[in-house]
């Protein structure tokens, strides 16, 4: 090889060529042993091809040899190392080879690449082999394989070679002999030979036989897939080619598959044959001899070629139709079988195309029968729009037909589809048909409505009947109601308008309006129906309507004829572009600016003028038609034409479209209703929005018009809320609400069902409305103009005249606005306090104050909401609107600009100044309303901040135009600063200032700018003439003076002329205080100038009686002015009066004016005094009545107290006097149940109620050693006191007395402390005295404000001696101890009254289970107090133990008990734990915690309380705050309590504790005790769990705690508790087994079995379904196969655990009982039975444990009924197995196992009978036929002996041997001939495998196959039969793991999975090493890790 590289000359000489080629040929002549070795022949291609390698003519003898080994042997044409030379060979034949992947052929026997194939080597070379592999090796070396190029190498030879193969194929196909004897290599010589067109040929021709034969259908399928893919000329032979193809039938569905691969290689080996392969399908189907795989090739044609396949299926349909004979009906079925087959998978518009496109070739052109070409045609294209209907389409359109809209898709897209055909066939029945044949009128016209489906529908199935008659109609009636294209319609037109065409206008309109009117019925919201884009069809349609006039006749020169169109078509088209515009509203409708909508008019023409300018329009237009029709006249008939005798009158009308609108008549009128009605065309019109047709109707209108005729729209509308403009959705909205309004009070209760019906979707439209407007406001989406629009249109009818419109709009915003701010819940507590202040003043118009300023655009809609509410306060006659109005203006106006401020401010002075009636309304002094405080601190707001704006401003500035600068004032102040600004404003302030003060500065600050405390009044200066103004009219100063601002009235006062004064004095409304400042202002006018003054006095009489009556007033002031008056009086009145008068004004301040005693009652000794109380204090005023007047009776009874007083004092005592009767009913009165409402009148009326109580008072103080009189005065003192404090009136004057009189009397009783009043308390409660006045005394202390000083051991001691009294003075004691007695203390210290509660708690609750067991028999015990000192401790210390930590610890954790012993927890405790938990901080729970579980603390736990409080901490809501609220589908669950171990043993001692109790609490039995325990230790166990965290350590430490209790306590009870608590533990963590060995009580207690939960239930149940799954699939078998060892495992590792699901083992038994034995066999239940055996002997001895006995009794039972069908002939091993199990079942419980097998004697006697070689079974009968104590006895001694005697397969001289054979240094025979006999006899007794195992280790890692296997067989086997000894082989298998030995590793890796299983305990460390054998010993061990996952997981393994 070396030398042909380097040399490849020496080699291209003839010679080496053919003794080369001789090589390859296997000539006789050369010795060499060529069988089975391709060495030679190797070596020779490849100095053959290194040879000529460059050269592109190679020579003939390559071919020759080529092929003769392609027939013979193959030797090296295929092999690998010769591809390059053959390859090059094969460049001869052309022939395109398929890749590797497509060809099936595999090369079996002799492989050409497998160098080291070969035999013994020839004697006479015996080295020839070595020396060949060398040689080959170095030609790897040198020359690469792929170092040859393919290359053309035959070019000029083509022919000759062609010839020679052609003649070798020829030769070889022709010859005799059968079809059989054909060679696989022939098939293989024509595959790579089929480029030649005679090959392909040839070979088709016998294809089919050779594709049928068994031998050789590989290489007939790649001969076909040659075939198909060199089929590339398109010839007449490829045609011959693919007819042949196409009629070859297979049947095998193999061969079907790759025939339809072969296909598609066909179709792309060139594009003509796809054509052909339908043309060739399609006549073959419709021949004699069809195939029947044409279908399924059509379908992988269509497939294949989706967009032309249709088109050349079509074309073949357009040559069946140009046939002689009438095709059509079997073209229809052979379409609709098509379709069928192919699954509808056709693309049929392409279909349809094909079906239309126009023929040029001859046999078309000279086609006889073209009309009735285009009529099937046209029925070919309606059947395939109706085959388009599929399943899924005809379902969505049932749904459809029923209103459900699901899938519409599919019909969606079918809708489609049938529109775009239609499209298509009236563009081929208006450009090809013409072009085709002269079509009749008649058959073109119904061509075009057959293929629109508007003809009659016998006309689609008269052929063959269909569709069928059930689905025809709907079938019709789908492909009818689809969209309507442009296109369609535009084509539809020009054929009407084409004079061609034999379709006529009228006709063409009529078909047009149709078409519309269907498409637009079919209108949906996915749906375009009637889309179209030109506006060209306006012309079109009314271009069909134009009258044109005959021809024939000539008109006069000159004339020109007008427009006129035919009146009905004109209409008619109208209607139509009605409906078109409809559905194109921004194209149509934009270019219709000529249109006339019959529904609209103009808006500035009257109906007068337009029904004028009609009546014109319609006369001109008669006089044309006239003018017209007589020129036509005059032209034919001569007639003379009037309007009587005219035709043409009523047909035509004027064709004008862009003149005026006209009046359509009242027929087409009514049809656009009906078209509205049933098309919707109003809501399609709505739905525009370019242009907007509504929103330009709403401008029209007036705002604040009221439009009905919007609400009725939207009501109308369904789901056209997006689409409607936001002014209809207020219009609606509010329309609505004064329904609303109106029907609350019209509602009646005999409401029709359909009323109420209609109500309802009213209110849901008006919900959905609401939502909608929201959302536009409050949204996401949310836009400026929007948000104007809306507000706009409310707020501009807020300044309406009407009162009904302003409440709907109000009401409107307050739905908008409110509600939706409502939904915002947590925004709404976040309010701004002054906002909420306002909002609480104003409830009602919250939307203003609070939602309005909270949309997320408000900063856009501020300036338009102020302008509104600016207006409106002008129009507005509700006070509370104006208040609310003025409240935002002060906090929301836009005042940034000046002019914008001056507004406000001169809107917000006009309705100060001019509207006077609600500014008295607002601030009137007897309307009180709330908000007016609001409302006048928002106007002094809006003016404080105006003033100080303008004062800033400059001199120059201009602030105001010319024209506004009349009422424009210049103000100047005395500090300098200017300002211009409205008069009006100027006075709105004064008038502000007169209100008085409200809350805040702002008002001082005005004050002080416009009235300055001793500063001289800003001057005014008039704008225009710079005159001095009169900046304080007279009207305004009276104002002023009436006002109680002194500052105002002194400015008022100032420079006053007589004249004025006198006027003001005159006036009504001044206070005192003003007009005692004018009568001294009157007075030193008197002094400065009389004459003036006197001159102006009109009537001086009057005036003096004024200032008399102001002087009673109380003025002071004006006796200069009186004197003055009274000089010039004539003295003529009485001197009587004039002293009286005299004294009056004398009398110094203070004294009593005595009346005359006939004006005063008197009281009798025998007067009601309670009732003249009841007439003095009424408990009831009614607002309608005025209240009758006291003043007299109160009088009288203070004249009758004040004479027993006198007579008191003189020492003249009365027993039964007014004033000890008044006292008395005073104190009846309090007593009774109108003491509150008393109480409260005398606060109100307390200028009565006080003096009378100061009467009293001075009489007991006269009377003092009247105690009885003192005590009930006092008494009622503090009563009273009492009442006051409790309710929430204000401190009064009452108050104050009351106060005083307690104080007095605490020091009147020698009380001068409070601690000496706990004293005589104490001391009353010691001697079982009366303590009232003791109590009462320290009332009257403590609420005098005295000090609490006693001492806190005296006040727990007087507390005490109440609580034991039952006191009701308890209460109010301890409520001022701690209100009172803590404020006047120190502040902050509560430790001291917390002590007191927490120790009087204690001993209550100690005297109370001092009383529970006394009193055991009583049902109920009197009421504790507990109940209040538990509420004083929340209140004092709400973290319950932050204070004082001991006590309180003790007081919630403490046990406390009775004498008797029994545990006794207050009735409080779990209040106070609940507190603690949910109102203590962190550090407080982490103490109380640690104190708990201290080791080290001193008092003795209540256990329960204790665990219930730990068990509250982990579920503290405060924990899980800010998480998920739903948990994850896969969540890790999260501990709470974190304990060290001391605190876990801790809370174990807890548990065992509160067991403890609980039984010793109890007296009932001891089973129910040991019930009771074990669910209390349940119940404790997730709170243990919790603590635990899973943690195996922590689980290690409670466990080995507990073991040390069972030692330490032995026998007793509580031993016995803590095995109950240490066997749920196992339960809840049984991996716990392993490290740490459990007590033998423990695991055979009671407790496993019971109705406890385990962690490993699951997996139980899942084993032993998987068990009992007895499926025959292989699948099923390993699945159970692994179950089984599963369960084995568990019933050695965990028997406790498995035994709990004993009962359902039996159960899955029980269930099998009623089969037969071949039942049995045939369902593998009998394996289930022999595992169960199983799992029950490795669960012995615990299964025989008396808490098993039934379940295993039931499970003996199912077997005993099993075993009873067994015979004979079917001996099996399951009954030795039973047997020895019954054998155990005695030895181990004879008592209850003989009497149980006794009763099913006979079946186990008749066992015996029928199987008498079962020793067993005999010696087990006769020892049940002895009595019980017998039957001990021989089962303790014989029977086993029988069975181990019975059951020894091997004897010791045969183990001996066996060990011996596969002892170690054995032959490899002896020891596989040794392990078949172990294996043989372990299948019978697999224990004998256990004295074996130390040599089946060693020979599990033994390098011979056969051994290893068979040890691992073994070991497994030993394994499952003994789980225990699983973790023996451990240290073996990981040996074997990580062995040097491939094979030793892969056979360990192999039994990985079920040792996995069997050895689960340590199965982390066996998949840990498998994983680094995979890792580093680079071998898959992937899949056995997952396998061995899958098996732990027990998942479905194969």
């Amino acid at each position: 090889m070396f030398l042909a590289k380097i040399k490849p000359n020496v080699f291209a000489t003839e010679g080496v060529i053919e003794a080369l080629c001789s090589l390859l040929r296997r000539d006789a002549s050369i010795n060499f042993k060529a069988k089975g070795n391709n060495l030679v022949s190797v070596l020779a291609c490849n100095l053959l091809m290194a040879a000529y390698e460059e050269d592109e003519n190679w020579p003939e003898i390559f071919v020759k040899v080529y092929i003769e080994d392609s027939l013979g042997e193959r030797i090296w044409v295929d092999s690998s190392h010769c591809k390059t030379f053959v390859d090059n060979i094969q460049t001869a034949f052309t022939t395109k080879m398929p890749p590797k992947s497509m060809l099936l052929q595999t090369e079996t026997g002799r492989s050409g690449g497998d160098l080291s194939a070969g035999n013994s080597p020839h004697p006479s070379t015996p080295d020839e082999d070595e020396g060949q592999t060398e040689l080959l090796i170095a030609e790897e070396k040198l020359s690469p394989e792929d170092d040859g190029q393919d290359m053309p190498r035959y070019e000029e030879l083509a022919e000759s070679v062609e010839e020679y193969v052609l003649d070798v194929l020829r030769d070889q196909l022709n010859r005799r002999q059968p079809m059989d004897n054909v060679s696989r290599n022939l098939l293989r010589l024509l595959t790579a030979t089929c480029g030649y067109k005679e090959v392909r040929l040839m070979a088709v021709q016998r294809l089919e036989m050779w594709l049928q034969n068994p031998k050789l259908t590989r290489p007939a399928q790649d001969l076909l897939m040659s075939l198909c893919m060199n089929c590339n000329t398109h010839g007449s032979d490829d045609m011959e080619v693919i007819s042949n193809l196409i009629k070859i039938r297979l049947k095998p569905k193999v061969l079907l598959n790759h025939y339809m691969l072969c296909v598609r290689e066909l179709l792309n080996a060139h594009r003509d044959n796809l054509g052909t392969m339908v043309k060739f399908v399609i006549f073959n189907e419709l021949s004699n001899a069809r195939n029947p795989n044409n279908m399924q090739v059509l379908h992988t044609v269509l497939q294949h070629s989706p967009e032309q396949a249709p088109k050349f299926l079509a074309l073949v349909f357009q040559d069946l139709l140009t046939n002689k004979d009438d095709y059509l009906r079997a073209s229809r079925a052979l379409l609709r079988e098509i379709i069928k087959q192919t699954k509808h998978e056709i693309n049929f518009q392409s279909f349809c195309l094909g079906l239309m496109q126009e023929r040029k070739e001859a046999s078309y052109v000279d086609m006889e029968f073209k009309e009735r070409f285009v009529i099937q045609v046209t029925d070919l294209l309606t059947v395939s729009m109706m085959l388009g209907i599929t399943a899924q389409v005809k379902e969505a359109g049932i749904a459809w037909d029923k209103g459900e809209k699901k899938n519409l898709e599919g019909l969606r897209s079918f809708q489609n589809q049938i529109a775009a055909i239609q499209r298509d066939a009236v563009w081929w029945l208006h450009s090809v048909v013409p072009t085709i044949s002269k079509v009749g009128p008649k058959d073109y016209v119904h061509c075009l409505h057959k293929v629109l489906f508007t003809e009659q529908p016998e006309t689609y199935y008269k052929w063959d009947n269909w569709p069928p008659e059930s689905d025809r109609n709907f079938f019709l009636r789908l492909c009818s109601e689809v969209p309507l294209l442009e296109d369609t319609l535009m084509r539809i037109l020009v054929i009407g308008l084409s004079r061609d065409l034999p379709l006529g206008p009228a006709d063409a309109m009529e078909l047009a309006d149709h078409l519309v009117k269907r498409a637009a019925g079919v209108q949906s919201d996915d749906l375009e129906v009637l889309r179209v884009e030109r506006i060209q069809l306006i012309d079109a349609v009314l271009n069909l309507c134009t009258y044109h006039h005959p021809e024939n006749i000539q008109l006069p020169a000159g004339y020109q004829p007008p427009n006129l169109a035919i009146s009905t078509l004109y209409w008619k088209a109208w209607l139509l572009l009605l409906v078109v515009a409809a559905f194109n509203p921004q194209k149509i409708v934009s270019v219709l600016n000529y249109s006339y909508p019959p529904c609209t008019v103009a808006d500035e023409e009257t109906k007068t003028e337009m029904i004028n300018r009609e009546l014109q329009i319609s006369q001109k237009e008669r006089q044309e038609i006239l003018a017209f029709e007589s020129h036509l006249a005059a032209a034919s008939t001569k007639q003379t034409i009037t309007e009587n005798n005219s035709l043409l009158l009523s047909q035509l009308t004027s064709l004008d479209p862009k003149g005026p609108p006209r009046k359509p008549p009242p027929l087409v009128l009514d049809q656009v209703k009906s078209l509205n009605q049933s098309l919707r065309l109003g809501h399609l019109l709505c739905r525009s929005r370019n242009p907007d047709f509504l929103l330009n109707i709403i401008q029209r209108q007036a705002s604040s018009q009221s439009m009905p005729w919007l609400a009725d729209l939207v009501q109308s509308s369904e789901g056209s809320l997006d689409v409607l403009p936001v002014q209809c959705l207020c219009e609606f909205l509010l329309h609505d609400a004064a329904d609303d309004a109106s029907s609350v009070d019209d509602e009646e209760e005999g409401e029709s069902k359909e009323q109420r019906v209609k109500k309802r979707q009213r209110q849901q439209k008006q919900r959905q409305l609401l939502g909608r407007l929201q959302d536009l406001l409050l949204g996401p989406k949310a836009d400026e103009q929007t948000t104007c629009e809306v507000l706009d249109y409310f707020l501009r009818r807020l300044s309406s005249s009407q009162v009904a419109s302003r409440v709907l709009a109000m009401k409107g915003l307050s739905l908008v606005l409110t509600e939706g701010a409502l939904k915002d819940g947590e925004e709404r507590d976040q309010l701004m306090e002054e906002d909420s202040r306002d909002a609480e003043l104003l409830p009602g118009y919250q939307w203003l104050l609070q939602d309005l300023p909270k949309l997320p655009l408000f900063d856009s809609v501020r300036g338009l909401t102020s302008s509104a509410l600016q207006q409106a306060i002008h129009l507005e006659t509700d006070p509370q609107t104006i208040s609310a109005y003025l409240i935002y203006l002060s906090q929301h106006a836009p005042v940034e600009e000046q002019s914008l401020h001056n507004d406000l401010a001169l809107d917000v002075a006009r309705l100060i100044v001019e509207r006077s009636t609600i500014m008295n309304s607002l601030f009137s002094k007897h309307s009180c309303r709330p908000e007016s405080d609001a409302v006048l601190s928002a106007l002094i707001s809006i003016f404080s901040s105006y003033i100080r704006r303008m004062r800033k401003t400059k001199e120059g500035e201009d602030l105001y135009s010319w024209s506004e600068s009349q009422d424009q004032v210049f103000l100047r102040w005395t500090t300098g600063e200017t300002a211009t600004m409205h008069i009006l404003v100027v006075h709105a302030m004064v008038i502000l200032l007169t209100l008085g003060p409200p809350k805040g500065d702002e008002f001082y600050k005005l004050l002080d700018i416009w009235f300055p405390d001793k500063k001289p009044l800003p001057t005014a200066f008039l704008v225009d003439t710079s005159e001095e103004a009169l900046l304080l009219p007279d009207w305004l100063k009276l104002r002023m003076i009436r006002s109680e601002v002194s500052r105002l009235v002194d400015a008022a006062l100032q420079d006053l002329e007589p004249q004025q004064l006198l006027l003001f004095v005159q006036s009504f409304g001044i206070p005192v205080s003003s007009m005692s400042k004018l009568l001294q202002y009157l007075d030193q006018a008197v002094s400065h100038d009389p004459q003036t003054l006197e001159q102006n006095i009109m009537d001086k009489n009057y005036m003096a009686h004024l200032v008399e009556v102001q002087h009673e007033r109380g003025a002071t002031g004006g006796h200069t002015f009186h004197s003055l008056l009274s000089a010039s009086l004539p003295p003529h009145r009485d001197s009587s009066e004039v002293s009286r008068a005299k004294v009056t004004v004398e009398t110094p301040h203070g004294s009593v004016k005595m009346r005359a005693v006939s004006q005063v009652p008197v009281i009798g000794p025998e007067d009601d005094l309670a009732g003249i109380l009841l007439q003095l204090f009424p408990l009831k005023v009614d607002p309608r009545w005025p209240p009758p007047p006291v003043r007299p009776l109160s009088l009288a009874l203070q004249q009758t107290l004040a004479q027993e007083v006198l007579r008191a004092r003189q020492g003249h005592i009365h027993q039964g006097g007014a004033t000890g009767r008044l006292l008395q009913a005073f104190v009846a009165l309090l007593n009774s149940t109108h003491a509150g409402a008393l109480v409260m009148a005398m606060h109100h009326s307390h200028t009565i109620s006080c003096p009378l109580l100061r009467q009293l008072h001075l009489y007991q103080r006269l009377v003092s050693q009247d105690v009885g009189f003192s005590s009930l005065f006092f008494n009622a003192v503090v009563q009273m006191l009492t009442w006051l404090e409790n309710s929430a009136a204000e401190t009064g004057p009452l108050h104050s007395l009351l106060k005083s009189l307690a104080a007095q009397y605490s020091h009147k009783h020698r009380i001068t402390d409070v601690r000496t009043g706990f004293l005589h308390l104490a001391e009353a409660l010691a001697y079982r005295r009366d303590s009232e006045v003791a109590v009462r005394g320290i009332f009257a202390s403590l609420r005098a404000g005295e000090k609490c000083n006693a001492e806190p051991e005296l006040i727990r001691k007087v507390l005490q001696g109440l609580m034991e009294v039952k006191s009701p003075y308890l209460e109010e004691l301890l409520s001022l101890l701690m209100t009172i007695g803590t404020e006047t203390g120190t502040p902050g210290h509560t430790a001291g009254p917390v002590a007191m509660v927490i120790s009087l708690l204690l001993q209550e609750t100690e005297e109370r289970g001092v009383k529970i067991e006394v009193d055991s028999k009583i049902c109920s015990l009197p009421g504790s107090c507990s109940g209040l000192l538990v509420d004083w401790l929340e209140l004092l210390d709400p973290e319950v133990t932050s204070v004082c930590s001991d006590l309180q610890q003790k007081l919630l954790f403490a046990q406390n008990k009775a004498k008797s012993g029994v545990s006794v927890a207050p009735s409080y405790r779990p209040y106070l734990l609940a507190l603690l938990t949910h109102q203590s901080n962190w550090s407080t729970l982490h103490q109380c915690i640690s104190s708990l579980l201290n080791k080290h603390r001193d008092q003795r736990l209540d256990p329960t309380s204790a665990l219930d409080f730990l068990w509250a901490c982990s579920h503290i809501p405060r924990i899980w705050q800010g998480r998920d609220q739903k948990t994850p589908q896969k969540r890790t669950e999260q501990f709470v309590l974190k304990l060290s171990s001391e605190e876990l043993i801790s809370l174990v001692d807890l548990i065992l504790s509160e067991s403890e109790l609980s039984c010793r609490d109890s007296t009932t039995s001891k089973s129910a005790l040991d019930q009771v325990s074990c669910s209390l230790l349940q119940s404790r166990l997730p709170l243990l769990h919790s603590c635990l965290h899973s943690d195996l350590d922590n689980v290690k430490k409670v466990s080995e705690y507990l073991i040390s209790c069972v030692k330490k306590w032995g026998d007793s009870i509580m031993s016995k508790r803590c095995q109950t608590l240490l066997l749920q533990i196992y339960l809840h963590f049984p991996e716990v087994i392993q490290h740490i060995h459990l007590p033998e009580a423990t695991l055979s207690g009671e407790g496993a079995a019971d109705g406890s939960t385990c962690k490993l239930d699951v997996l139980v149940h899942r084993l032993i379904t998987l068990l009992a799954d007895t499926g025959d699939s292989k699948s099923a078998e390993n699945r159970a196969s692994d179950a089984s060892l599963a369960c084995r495992k568990l019933a050695v590792s965990h028997p406790v655990l498995l035994l709990r699901h004993l009962p359902m083992i039996t159960a899955l038994l029980h269930g099998r009982i009623h089969l037969n034995l071949q039942e049995i066999r045939q369902q593998n239940h009998l394996t289930f039975f022999s595992d169960v055996l199983v799992v029950l002997e490795l669960l012995q001895p615990l299964v025989f444990h008396s808490d098993h006995q039934r379940a295993l009794q039931d499970c003996l039972l199912s077997f005993i009924k099993v075993l009873q069908n067994f015979k004979r002939s079917s001996r099996m091993p399951i009954i030795n197995k039973f047997v020895q199990f019954i054998q155990k079942y005695i030895t181990h419980d004879a008592a209850s196992a003989v009497p149980f097998l006794q009763k099913h004697s006979d079946v186990l006697q008749g066992l015996s009978t029928e199987n008498p070689d079962l020793v067993q079974l005999k010696s087990l009968l006769a020892g049940l036929t002895l009595p019980v104590k017998s039957a001990e006895d021989s089962s303790s001694g014989s029977l086993p002996l029988v069975n181990i005697a019975a059951s020894m397969p091997l004897t010791a001289a045969d183990m001996t041997k066996c060990l011996k054979k596969i002892s170690k240094g054995e032959a490899i025979e002896d020891v596989f001939e040794g392990l078949t006999e172990v294996d043989e006899k372990s299948k019978r007794i697999p224990e004998i495998i256990q004295y074996f195992v130390n040599d089946l280790q060693r020979l599990m890692s033994s390098p011979e196959e056969v051994c290893r296997n068979m040890a691992f067989s073994l070991a497994l086997r030993c394994i499952q039969n003994i789980p225990s000894m699983a973790a023996e082989f451990l240290p073996t298998f990981m040996y074997c793991l990580g062995s040097g030995n491939f094979d030793v590793v892969q056979t360990a890796l192999r039994n990985l999975p079920e040792y996995v299983l069997l050895c689960q305990e340590h199965a982390n460390i066996l998949l840990h090493k498998a994983f680094l054998v995979g890792i580093y010993g680079q071998i898959d061990t992937s899949s056995m890790i997952a396998e061995s996952m899958k098996v732990l997981r027990m998942e479905a393994t194969t």
